[in-house]
């Protein structure tokens, strides 16, 4: 939406009596601890995720064109398994040990080949500025495992109980409706895949490592989503997953396809640790798991590839617009020469060492925030710490320019009043391999993520 629009929303909140505001934030605290938007931190203490009042709003057409840039790097991330096959010099970007290998070459099987997905695609983003469609970075990809698929939809429907009045008010004769729910999107890719398996869809599993007891708290709420609208779902660790005479079964259930929260190096973990997944490894065969292995090449050193001109000849001349215009400089952290933003040769760990303020240092395959360095707001010894601590492994880590993080107004309860307050803001857009959906986030914090104490925002349609 353009400013104008984005402020008409904020005027009519503004307008509203600080009783009003004050009632209307605590329904919205109420609502979202009553539906589950909620993470559990690392002592597995329950938190309520904070939402903000006032939404972001899009029009049809923006929502589109970001579909299409999803498609785009989604295209080339499926270029990016063949390409590793190829290029042995892609083996230092994208780090994969012989065990990890040993399970890709499952998602080799002929059988396995569609590729079904569920990802997020993380971005500087927003949408009520004359520049959206020029001024956005694509932070990363996330093709495994992504968080929001629950908190997403609940976000919208519980500012559109709070706040539907005012946002119809303020853009009277027009629709306001939430972006397409990421719940239905998994749904869709699920339906698609099992029809191009030749199979019906009864049940699926949504499989998480039960070991991991904090983070996101979210495959319950959505076990209980499916089963009431016609499609049943059952929580299950990769290890209660059997296999007989081709039938997948959980704790004597059949299921037909899986979900995954977890990622390629817990299935090897497991593994190692004495627990054979032979029922997984038969899924994955099949491809009958959601994301498929094949995307566990969404490494944060994609990047790399795609910006190297030793690997332009396997990108379309559209994407290699994208990744010029939109995605930032990224390097995995090792030691050797390469080319910086200014396009200059320079030895990458001097570099990183020299220009701390103007970069991030993240781990390459984590999630959550998790080992995120951003150069501004630490020492210079705590940056040297970091870049000797990726230097030296085993987490490969990744540098990459610092994005210009956007802001976002709205009103929250705080110091026992009612207050406007400024927060960042990034964007995740939802992708199969049809739609998208969206959702953002906000925080305090230069890192803009719900692990690191921040919140939600709601996203809506204007039509």
């Amino acid at each position: 939406m353009t400013q104008p629009a984005a402020d008409a929303l904020l005027r009519r909140v503004r307008r509203l009596s600080r009783q009003d505001v004050t009632d209307r934030l605590h329904a919205v605290r109420a609502l979202s601890g009553i539906r589950g938007l909620r993470y559990i931190d690392d002592l597995g203490r329950p938190r309520t995720i904070e939402l903000a009042l006032v939404p972001w709003l899009l029009s049809p057409a923006q929502l589109a064109f970001f579909q299409r840039i999803a498609r785009d790097v989604l295209d080339a991330l499926l270029r990016i398994p063949s390409l590793y096959a190829k290029h042995p010099s892609l083996r230092e970007i994208l780090q994969l040990d012989p065990a990890q290998e040993s399970w890709i070459r499952l998602a080799s099987h002929p059988r396995s080949r569609p590729w079904a997905v569920m990802g997020r695609l993380d971005s500087t983003a927003v949408f009520e500025h004359a520049h959206w469609q020029r001024r956005f970075e694509l932070l990363e990809p996330n093709a495994v495992g992504v968080g929001g698929v629950h908190y997403a939809p609940t976000a919208c429907s519980i500012i559109h109980e709070t706040l539907g009045d005012v946002m119809a008010e303020a853009f009277p004769g027009r629709r306001v409706v939430p972006t397409p729910d990421p719940r239905r999107l998994l749904t869709d890719e699920l339906a698609g895949l099992s029809k191009r398996l030749g199979r019906p869809l009864r049940r699926i599993a949504l499989v998480e490592n039960s070991d991991f007891t904090t983070g996101t708290d979210e495959f319950l709420s959505l076990a209980c989503h499916y089963n009431q609208n016609g499609l049943q779902a059952i929580v299950a660790d990769p290890r209660e997953i059997r296999v007989a005479g081709g039938r997948l079964t959980v704790r004597g259930l059949e299921v037909d396809l899986l979900y995954r929260d977890c990622e390629l190096n817990e299935f090897v973990q497991m593994e190692q640790d004495g627990k054979p997944l032979t029922g997984l490894r038969a899924a994955i065969r099949d491809g009958r798991m959601v994301s498929g292995l094949l995307w566990e090449f969404d490494h944060k050193s994609c990047w790399e590839i795609m910006t190297d001109p030793t690997y332009a000849s396997a990108f379309t001349p559209r994407q290699r617009r994208l990744f010029r215009d939109h995605l930032p400089w990224t390097r995995l952290v090792r030691a050797t020469k390469t080319f910086d933003p200014k396009h200059r040769l320079v030895d990458l760990p001097d570099y990183i060492r020299q220009h701390r303020r103007e970069l991030v240092l993240k781990p390459n395959t984590l999630y959550g925030g998790q080992g995120v360095a951003v150069g501004h707001a630490v020492t210079q010894h705590t940056w040297e710490r970091t870049l000797a601590k990726a230097l030296r492994g085993p987490e490969p880590y990744v540098v990459q320019s610092l994005a210009r993080i956007a802001t976002h107004r709205f009103p929250r309860l705080e110091d026992g009043g009612v207050h406007e307050v400024e927060r960042r803001v990034v964007s995740g857009f939802f992708f199969t391999s049809s739609e998208i959906g969206l959702v953002g986030r906000f925080s305090k914090d230069p890192v803009v993520n719900v692990s690191r104490g921040g919140g939600l925002v709601a996203a809506f349609l204007v039509c």
